[in-house]
């Protein structure tokens, strides 16, 4: 990448935004968006309350294996295969974003891998019951800033259970979930709990716990 950027990896979103129409990375030039359905840079940096040049997105990701150790603060991508010992499944697509299916209680459910989540998010019919655990606040880039009531959810990955706090996004982002036949985000709780090896463009992930 150019000496300076300061980048946001986003397996949640389809297309990569940067503050020009060109990036190079990992050596290789590629074609950008500086306004994505009304998202610029400038728009994002505002959101997150730190300044941004580029957010990687779906369209160059699924081009590269990518190995996430959030444990060690280490996020390494490769054109070859990466060597790590784990358990692999296979990831769905949905708008090139990957969906990986988990368990909570005795449900299958799917969800939206989204590296660029701070809170994971959950569909309001299987948190309508439950007690919350405090509010927490969030932006989505269609919607701006939002609070949230949270719930401490044990989640399941093959045999391994880990606890995420889940959010509810606002009604209006709540059709999404709908159109799309998917249950919720699973965002950086999943990342600190499993090291990750991602393949979008093989559809396929592996996982190692922490």
């Amino acid at each position: 990448m150019e000496e300076g950027c300061k980048i946001l990896i986003d397996t949640g979103a389809p297309a990569t935004i940067h503050n020009s129409d060109s990036l190079r990375f990992m050596g290789t030039g590629y074609t950008a968006e500086t306004n994505y359905l009304g998202l610029t840079i400038e728009k994002l940096s505002e959101l997150l309350g730190k300044e941004i040049t580029t957010l990687l997105g779906c369209d160059l990701l699924s081009k590269y294996k990518i190995l996430f150790d959030y444990n060690n603060k280490s996020v390494i991508f490769s054109d070859e295969n990466i060597d790590m010992e784990g358990t692999e499944i296979p990831i769905a697509l949905f708008m090139g974003i990957p969906v990986i299916e988990l368990i909570i209680g005795d449900k299958k459910l799917r969800f939206y891998l989204d590296t660029g989540a701070k809170l994971s998010y959950l569909n309001k019919e299987f948190t309508e019951n439950l007690e919350s655990a405090g509010s927490k606040e969030d932006f989505h880039p269609g919607a701006g800033k939002f609070t949230t009531c949270t719930y401490d959810i044990f989640t399941g990955l093959g045999d391994f259970n880990f606890k995420v706090k889940y959010g509810n996004l606002p009604d209006i982002l709540q059709l999404t979930f709908l159109i799309s036949e998917i249950d919720g985000i699973i965002g950086q709780d999943f990342f600190n709990n499993f090291k990750i090896l991602l393949d979008i463009g093989s559809k396929k992930l592996k996982y190692k716990p922490v």
